[in-house]
């Protein structure tokens, strides 16, 4: 113990600092405690930086905390860039103030079509009684769909970067996306370098460029065109019997109302199997039963027995096939919300779950400090 006191004594002063107390003169060992509380005074003043990256450290950490708790609560990707500022623009353009702009854009470039050339918005439906319909002034049109386009491109622009490049390409919609603006300004510059009458474009402005900018933007009908891309595999075989059917009963019908010597027996035929079209519509209709039983009443007045035809017809493909289609179509879009809502479930854990990882991260490098 005596010995350690005394290797504690010669090797270092009061605070630790290592001096060799035999080397130093008086002045020297003076200048010595001022030099340390100099040494002292620099480490005091070091501490508030640090303090001040841990704590924009730790407000990142809990930032990053807070947007990955509002993807899981929006089920929203948490696949996005989780940086200071790309974390301030994720949440500004999920405000809700910028999303109601943007669905203000979208209602606008599709309502521009009522007003545009040819148009037929009036007040009343009666030719005789319309009044000539409202024509916006020159160029009006062409700028509000040209300020709609850079409202969508700036939103593109921010999706990509949020996202980054890796997750844009993977990502089918929002290459569509680029791709419907693209058409779109190219529609919009075919338009104006045409100048028909001052500006005043003869059609609607790409109606399907503004329908697909207006499905990209709406997670339901992305949703809807998903589930129809799933189930027309599993439809098409039902339609295919369909279209046998159809035709089948059409041939038939041909040459059993086919016409006759008699003009009184030719009421049927008359009406609804004189060429091939018109037997096909007829029966087209009938399978939804809007002409039944229209249709067979002429046969019926000659001959009874003519019902039985379309009796066999309605059986096979109205109460049959038909109803087996739309069975088939339920069971597949009940079985996509199904996977809908797991999806949805999933990312939500996920999102929670990715939040808590990153509040123990916090805690964790706060304990190694």
């Amino acid at each position: 113990m005596a010995q350690m006191e005394k290797h504690g004594l010669l090797t270092g002063s009061v605070d630790g600092a290592p001096e060799e107390y035999g080397s130093l003169s008086g002045t020297e060992r003076a200048a010595a405690p001022r030099r340390s509380s100099g040494q002292e005074s620099l480490t005091v003043a070091a501490q508030p930086g640090d303090v001040e990256r841990d704590s924009d450290a730790e407000e990142l950490y809990i930032q990053q905390a807070v947007v990955l708790i509002e993807d899981a609560v929006q089920y929203r990707s948490i696949n996005h860039r989780v940086d200071a500022l790309s974390l301030r623009l994720y949440r500004w353009y999920y405000s809700r103030i910028c999303q109601w702009s943007l669905g203000l854009t979208i209602a606008v470039v599709l309502l521009l079509a009522f007003v545009e050339r040819p148009s037929s918005l009036s007040i009343s439906s009666d030719p005789r009684h319309r009044n000539p319909p409202w024509e916006p002034p020159c160029g009006f049109t062409e700028s509000m769909e040209m300020f709609c386009l850079l409202v969508f491109s700036l939103d593109l622009a921010v999706k990509g970067y949020l996202i980054g490049w890796e997750e844009f390409r993977k990502s089918k919609w929002l290459i569509g996306y680029t791709v419907v603006i693209s058409f779109s300004v190219m529609d919009w510059v075919l338009s104006i370098s045409m100048a028909v009458n001052d500006l005043s474009r003869p059609t609607c402005s790409a109606a399907a460029h503004t329908l697909g900018i207006a499905v990209v933007n709406s997670s339901m009908m992305k949703k809807t065109l998903k589930c129809i891309k799933r189930t027309l595999p599993e439809i098409a075989s039902v339609i295919l019997l369909l279209t046998l059917h159809l035709f089948l009963f059409t041939m038939i019908g041909m040459l059993l109302f086919a016409k006759s010597d008699d003009p009184k027996k030719n009421g049927e035929w008359k009406l609804y199997f004189r060429d091939l079209p018109t037997s096909l519509t007829s029966l087209l209709v009938l399978l939804t039963t809007a002409n039944n039983p229209d249709v067979m009443i002429p046969a019926y007045s000659v001959n009874r027995g003519y019902s039985i035809f379309f009796i066999i017809f309605s059986l096979i493909g109205t109460y049959c096939l038909m109803n087996l289609l739309t069975a088939i179509i339920y069971n597949q879009f009940r079985g996509y919300l199904l996977m809908s809502v797991q999806t949805s479930i999933i990312r939500r854990r996920l999102g929670i779950r990715a939040a808590f990882q990153v509040l123990s991260c916090q805690g964790a490098q706060q304990a190694a400090e």
